[in-house]
């Protein structure tokens, strides 16, 4: 039996995982076999999201009902993906907050991967950020912001602004 308190899975693809008719076949797998469980979708190649194909991934997410991660990250890198502030799913939506730190976000040799996330939002970035996240609430039941800017204490300090952001405290 599974747990109540489950809310999503995540997955997370790779930057090598690029879009094709098996990799559609292989998300809808994992839908499958994880049937009952609500799933959500990060891509982390930015062809899945060229011309058209936003368009094709979106309608795609919307049919089985997959929720769309919403990425804030580094952008001009192959790894980096547009921030589609699109739900795709009534039940939730998702936001993934990376940082903005373009001198290591494809930087090999790090220490740790912390370091790739080295960034601490400013608080007028963070006001954009909850204005977006506010019209996804109008559109999904739940909307769950996550910050992965893990390096020292910024993603805790970052939350903690969010919070009274959004909440008006």
């Amino acid at each position: 039996m599974l747990p109540k308190k489950l809310g999503v899975v995540l997955f997370q693809f790779p930057p090598w995982f690029v879009p094709s008719r098996a990799a559609f076949d292989h998300i809808l797998e994992c839908a499958e076999r994880l049937r009952g469980l609500q799933l959500a979708v990060e891509f982390r190649n930015r062809t899945w999201f060229d011309g058209d194909r936003a368009a094709q991934v979106m309608a795609f997410e919307r049919e089985h009902r997959l929720a769309h991660v919403v990425v804030d990250e580094p952008q001009g890198f192959a790894s980096s993906v547009p921030a589609l502030w699109e739900v795709t799913c009534p039940h939730v939506a998702i936001v993934r907050f990376h940082g903005r730190n373009t001198d290591t976000w494809d930087k090999k040799g790090l220490s740790s991967s912390g370091e790739r996330f080295n960034y601490l939002y400013a608080a007028a970035e963070l006001t954009g950020l909850a204005e977006k996240v506010r019209q996804l609430a109008r559109k999904a039941k739940s909307v769950h912001a996550v910050f992965n800017n893990n390096f020292g204490d910024y993603a805790q300090r970052n939350a903690a602004q969010f919070r009274q952001m959004i909440l008006g405290l």
